[in-house]
C-alpha cells in the first residue's frame, strides 16, 4: 500500500512538472514571438503593460534633463555599477516614459555618480519594453539619496515627481560611451521543468522496480522454504 501510495504522488509530480514545462514553452514563444512584431509606438494610455513587456516600441520627444537619475548596484559581468533612467516628455502630451540609456561603471567619486551628458531637443528612441522588478531588498529607509536610488518601480517614481509617467520602462537599443546598452532576454527556463518531471518519473520507475524486485524474491523464499512437518511435535 506504501508503495501504491509513493508511486501515485511520484506520477502526479511528474505530470505537474511535464504540465508546467509545456506551459513555459509556451509562455517562451510568447516572448519570441513579441519580439519579433512590429514595434508599438508609446504616447497613448496603456491599462496593461504587462501585455506589452519584451515588445520593440519607439518613443519621441525631449528628455528632461535635470531628471536624470542612477539606481546602483547594477552589474555587468564582473564589474558594479549603475543603471541610467531618464524621463522622456512624449511629444504632444504631458505624458513621460522612462528611458533606460545604458549602464555605466563606477566612478573614483563612488557614491557620487559619474556625469552622463543629456541630449538636447527633439529625439527618438527606440528599444524593449520592461517592467521593473518589484521584488527586492532594501537594506535601509534611504531609498534615495540625490539622484541615486536603491530600486526602481514606476509607482515610486511616479509618487516622487508627480508626473503621469507611463507603467513600464523602455531599454534603448544603443547607447553613446561610456554608456552601454542594458538589454533583458526572456528566457521561461522550460528545461528545469523538464530536468524535475525525469527526476520524479525515474523514482516512480525505481518504486515500481523495488516493489517487483521484493514481491519476486518474497515468491522464491516462499517456493523453497521447507515443508512444515505438522506431524513432528505428536
Amino acid at each position: 500500500m506504501a508503495a501504491f501510495s509513493a508511486l501515485c504522488l511520484l506520477l502526479y509530480l511528474g505530470y505537474w512538472q511535464q504540465g508546467r514545462a509545456a506551459e513555459k514553452r509556451d509562455l517562451q514563444t510568447q516572448f519570441e514571438n513579441r519580439v519579433a512584431a512590429m514595434p508599438v509606438v508609446l504616447g497613448g494610455e496603456i491599462s496593461d503593460p504587462l501585455a506589452l513587456r519584451y515588445f520593440r516600441a519607439s518613443a519621441r520627444g525631449e528628455w528632461s534633463a535635470d531628471e536624470q537619475f542612477f539606481i546602483d548596484n547594477k552589474f555587468d559581468h564582473d564589474a558594479v555599477g549603475y543603471h541610467v533612467i531618464a524621463p522622456l516628455k512624449i511629444a504632444g502630451t504631458n505624458r513621460y516614459v522612462l528611458i533606460n540609456r545604458g549602464w555605466v561603471a563606477r566612478a573614483a567619486s563612488y557614491p557620487t555618480p559619474p556625469s552622463i551628458p543629456v541630449p538636447s531637443g527633439l529625439v527618438n528612441v527606440d528599444g524593449v519594453v520592461t517592467l521593473p522588478s518589484t521584488r527586492f531588498l532594501e537594506l535601509n529607509a534611504a531609498t534615495t539619496q540625490g539622484n541615486v536610488w536603491q530600486n526602481l518601480t514606476t509607482e515610486r517614481y511616479r509618487a516622487a515627481s508627480g508626473r503621469d509617467v507611463l507603467p513600464l520602462v523602455l531599454l534603448a537599443n544603443t547607447a553613446t560611451a561610456p554608456l552601454k546598452p542594458v538589454t533583458e532576454q526572456p528566457n521561461a527556463r522550460a528545461e528545469k521543468h523538464v530536468e524535475y518531471m525525469l527526476t520524479w518519473y525515474s523514482l516512480a520507475a525505481t518504486v515500481v522496480a523495488l516493489w517487483v524486485g521484493l514481491n519476486l524474491q518474497r515468491e522464491r523464499a516462499l517456493k523453497h522454504a521447507p515443508p512444515i512437518n505438522e506431524g513432528k511435535n505428536r
